[in-house]
C-alpha cells in the first residue's frame, strides 16, 4: 500500500451503511485497524528516514564549519603573506634601485667599477648577480604563494557553497519528512481511538443482545421500538431532556471556533461534579483511556428514544464512571464525574464534560449533529442554574 493510500485510510471516516451487519461493522473496523498498522510502520520507516536526514544534516554542518575555521585560517595565511609580499616588494625596490640591470641604467656598472682594486671588482660582481637572482627568486615565491592560496580559496569556496546547498537539501527533506510523519500520527491517533470506540460498542450491542447478522439499524429497532408497537421496549421514551450539569457554565457551543470546528458542547462547574444523562436512554458503550491523560479520558455513550426517535449520546473527559453497559439511566443518573481545573486529559485544558449528538445508533464518533436539536437550552453561551 502505498504512501497517499495509507494516509487517505487514516483520515477517511469508516463508511457505514445501513445494510451492513454487526459482524460486517467488525471486520471494516479490523480492516481499519491493518491499516493503522501499516501506517504505524510506514510512520517508523519515515521516522528513520528522517533521522538520517538530521544525522546527514549535522555531519554536513560539522563539515561547514570545519571550511569556515579553514577559511578564517586562510584569510589570517593571506594577511601574513600579504605583509610578507610587502616586505619582499620593499626588498625588491631596494635591489632594483641599486643594481638596475633590467632598464639599461649605468647603476649597475657604476657599483662594480666604483672597486677599489680588482678582488673588490670581483666581489661586488658576484653580489649584483646574487641579488638579481635573489629578487627573481622572491618574484617566483610570490606569485607562488598568492596563487596557491588563491587555489585553496577557490576550492574551500566551491566546498562551502556544495554544503550550503546540501544542508538547504536536507532540512527541506527533513521538513517534508516531519509534514508526513505528523499527518500520518493525526490519522494513527484519530483511529486509534474510532477503532477502539467501534470494537467496544459493537461487542456491547452483541451482549444487548443485537446479533451479529443483524443490521445497525435492526438492533436499534431491537433496544428502541417505536412507542406503539406494543412490545417491551429497552430503551424508555424520553419526553424532556436536561443540562448535564446542576448548574454551571456553557464554555464553548456546537459549531466553528478558532483554528476548528466544535463538534459538541462543553459544560464546566469550574469544581468536581457530577454528570448525568441529558434524557432517559440505556448505556450502550463505556471507553476507557488507553493511557493516563489519553484524550477523552473516560466516555460514556448512552443511546436514547427522544420524543419518538433514536439518538445517542457520549459524554467525554470524565474522571471516573459510575455505570455499566446495558444500565437503564434517568435524568437523575450519574453517570460520571468531571474534576476542576488541572486534571490530566489530552484534550481538555479545564474541568468539563464534552457531550457530543449523533442521529440513531452508531458506532462510530463520525456525523456528530449540533445538540441543541435535542437540548435547546443549552443554545446560548454562559451561566445556566438549573438542568
Amino acid at each position: 500500500m502505498t504512501f497517499v493510500m495509507l494516509i487517505l485510510c487514516l483520515i477517511m471516516p469508516l463508511q457505514v451503511s445501513a445494510a451492513d451487519t454487526l459482524d460486517q461493522l467488525l471486520a471494516k473496523a479490523k480492516a481499519n485497524r491493518a491499516a493503522y498498522e501499516k501506517a504505524k510502520n510506514e510512520k517508523q520507516l519515515t521516522e528513520a528516514e528522517r533521522d538520517k536526514a538530521i544525522k546527514d544534516k549535522e555531519n554536513v554542518q560539522k563539515q561547514i564549519n570545519d571550511i569556515q575555521a579553514e577559511l578564517k585560517r586562510i584569510s589570517s595565511e593571506i594577511d601574513k603573506l600579504q605583509k610578507s609580499i610587502e616586505k619582499k616588494d620593499k626588498q625588491m625596490k631596494e635591489i632594483m634601485s641599486f643594481v638596475q640591470v633590467s632598464n639599461g641604467e649605468t647603476n649597475y656598472l657604476e657599483y662594480i667599477f666604483g672597486a677599489t682594486d680588482f678582488t673588490d671588482f670581483i666581489y661586488r660582481v658576484s653580489v649584483a648577480e646574487q641579488l638579481g637572482s635573489y629578487n627573481e627568486q622572491l618574484i617566483k615565491e610570490y606569485n607562488a604563494d598568492v596563487k596557491r592560496l588563491d587555489n585553496k580559496q577557490h576550492d574551500l569556496t566551491a566546498k562551502n557553497t556544495e554544503l550550503n546547498n546540501k544542508e538547504q537539501e536536507l532540512s527541506i527533506l527533513e521538513a517534508r519528512l516531519n509534514s508526513q510523519i505528523e499527518t500520518i500520527k493525526e490519522g494513527m491517533l484519530s483511529k486509534e481511538d474510532e477503532y477502539k470506540t467501534q470494537i467496544s460498542l459493537i461487542n456491547n450491542l452483541k451482549k444487548l443482545n443485537c446479533k451479529g447478522y443483524e443490521t445497525l439499524a435492526a438492533c436499534q429497532r431491537r433496544l428502541a421500538p417505536p412507542a406503539n408497537s406494543g412490545s417491551g421496549i429497552t430503551v424508555p421514551n424520553a419526553y424532556g431532556t436536561y443540562m448535564p450539569l446542576n448548574r454551571g457554565y456553557i464554555t464553548s457551543p456546537y459549531g466553528q471556533r478558532t483554528g476548528e470546528f466544535h463538534t459538541g458542547i462543553d459544560f464546566s462547574s469550574g469544581v468536581v461534579d457530577n454528570v448525568y444523562p441529558i434524557a432517559d436512554g440505556t448505556v450502550v458503550n463505556i471507553v476507557k483511556p488507553r493511557y493516563p491523560g489519553a484524550c477523552g479520558n473516560h466516555q460514556v455513550y448512552v443511546f436514547h428514544n427522544i420524543r419518538g426517535r433514536a439518538y445517542t449520546t457520549s459524554y467525554w473527559h470524565l474522571t471516573g464512571v459510575s455505570v455499566r453497559v446495558g444500565q437503564s439511566v434517568g435524568a437523575g443518573t450519574k453517570i460520571g464525574t468531571i474534576a476542576g481545573r488541572g486534571y490530566v486529559d489530552a484534550c481538555a485544558q479545564g474541568g468539563h464534560v464534552h457531550l457530543n449528538l449523533f442521529n440513531g445508533l452508531t458506532t462510530t464518533n463520525a456525523g456528530r449533529i449540533n445538540p441543541t436539536i435535542v437540548l435547546p437550552q443549552a443554545s446560548s453561551k454562559g451561566y445556566f442554574s438549573h438542568r
